[in-house]
């Protein structure tokens, strides 16, 4: 199903072309018991959400499918929807080292951050400026429009909570329910949210290690490192630095490793064996499953082609804003992150060098919290260890909405809902089918394995 988006549908893009949105629908599985459509956004920005809600439709609880029609659509500059283009092949790209530690390896960030804008900015400049989150946040009420739907409820992950947290600001009479799982804090300044960012994802290290530790001791689960799982970490991790190792002509270096150690973190205890399992594969000198973790990170296929996540990822997020500046700034930001967060905290800056050279204008200046109060109660949901969106940003946000209710699951995965617990799960399918609000500062004891659903933010 398309939606086909004219400049009458956005008063800020008069004279634009007709963006189309496609969008997957799955009806609810007992009419009888229908309740109205609930609309589902991953996150990134970049994630498909129609392949989100294709895979949602199957795992989400019987209690939201039977009443619900499934609704997920690929924002506008994303998937199959009129997609930004910046080119397939980007190896270029991560080839260069984004935490780069001498003049020469920061020159060359800096010419492939260029590149890469200047390649969107070729093919698809009149595009470009009509790819924000705001943009999006009209897109849904279209959509809203297209279904026939007086209000909407609506399921968003990670950054997907922020486009759900300013729908609710500007069209708070057409929400019915909404539940935002791993929150972003859009309070936060964009600095302060990468460094916390960074500590949050070596804090997941953290526990990685402490993991691995344990399970040697009881000979089972963790086979990475003669010694302590950090030590051989770092050892690790270094070598990728000053020796990127050729590989099937390809590099696997320090941007390869830091991705493809970041995709497994998303997943919390869940993902450990497998980290495990990369790393002592690469202590044997072998980087494939590693690289393999890196490449599904960005979007990258086995044939080398990228599916444009990331060219939509940094598209959205450079045109929102707030901008972190120029090289220099950029530079002192990263200094101040590696500080924080040795082993993450220069690369996630380091990610995000295409937008000091974007040909489009941020249309934020400065940290913009969002508030709803109009809006029905919604509810906020934090996992305590999330190694993306830290607990704090749920807490920030369920304060600023004005009507937010904080729910707090267990574990270190981005993201909980579904969890398939006895705790959580009832609670939002509470909320979704009967309109009951958690009790204030509602937390779920106990830890839990769960794969998550991980998608990149900056």
């Amino acid at each position: 199903m398309k939606v086909g988006l004219r400049a009458s549908d956005n008063p800020l893009a008069k004279g634009a072309k007709v963006i189309d949105l496609a969008l997957f629908r799955v009806r609810a599985s007992e009419s009888s018991k229908r309740i109205g459509v609930l609309l589902i956004n991953p996150g990134g920005p970049g994630s498909s959400g129609f392949d989100a809600a294709q895979s949602l439709a199957n795992i989400l609880p019987s209690a939201i499918t039977t009443r619900f029609d499934i609704i997920g659509w690929d924002p506008r500059g994303t998937g199959r929807s009129t997609p930004v283009k910046c080119g397939n092949r980007l190896d270029y790209l991560f080839n260069s080292d984004t935490a780069p530690d001498s003049d020469s390896e920061r020159s060359e960030l800096e010419r492939v951050a260029q590149r890469f804008a200047d390649a969107c900015a070729s093919r698809s400049g009149e595009l470009l400026g009509h790819v924000s989150s705001f943009d999006t946040v009209r897109d849904m009420e279209s959509i809203r429009r297209a279904l026939g739907e007086t209000k909407i409820n609506y399921l968003g992950y990670s950054y997907g909570t922020f486009i759900g947290a300013l729908y609710a600001r500007e069209y708070p009479k057409h929400v019915r329910s909404m539940v935002l799982d791993g929150a972003v804090d859009p309070a936060v300044s964009p600095e302060a949210a990468l460094i916390e960012q960074a500590e949050g994802l070596s804090k997941a290290l953290s526990l990685f290690f402490d993991w691995c530790d344990t399970q040697k001791k009881t000979q089972k689960g963790c086979d990475f490192g003669e010694g302590r799982a950090s030590r051989a970490y770092e050892s690790l991790r270094l070598a990728s630095d000053v020796r990127p190792v050729a590989y099937k002509k390809r590099i696997f270096g320090p941007t390869q490793f830091d991705l493809g150690v970041s995709s497994y973190l998303y997943s919390g205890e869940g993902g450990y064996e497998f980290l495990a399992s990369a790393l002592e594969d690469l202590s044997n000198g072998d980087p494939k499953t590693l690289l393999e973790s890196s490449d599904s990170y960005v979007g990258r296929s086995s044939d080398g082609t990228y599916d444009g996540s990331w060219a939509a990822f940094l598209a959205v997020s450079c045109l929102d804003g707030p901008a972190l500046g120029d090289e220099e700034a950029l530079a002192g930001v990263a200094k101040r992150a590696r500080a924080a967060a040795k082993d993450f905290g220069a690369a996630s800056v380091g990610l995000g060098y295409p937008c000091a050279y974007w040909p489009s204008t941020p249309l934020l200046s400065e940290s913009l919290p969002v508030s709803a109060p109009n809006a029905p109660p919604i509810v906020v949901v934090g996992t305590r260890d999330d190694p993306i969106t830290p607990v704090a940003w749920a807490e920030g946000l369920a304060t600023q909405l004005g009507n937010g209710h904080l729910v707090v699951a267990p574990g270190a995965q981005h993201t909980s809902y579904p969890s398939r617990d006895g705790c959580l799960d009832p609670i939002i399918n509470s909320y979704f089918v009967r309109l009951r609000v958690p009790a204030e500062q509602a937390a779920c004891p106990a830890p839990q394995v769960v794969i998550a659903r991980g998608f990149p933010v900056i």
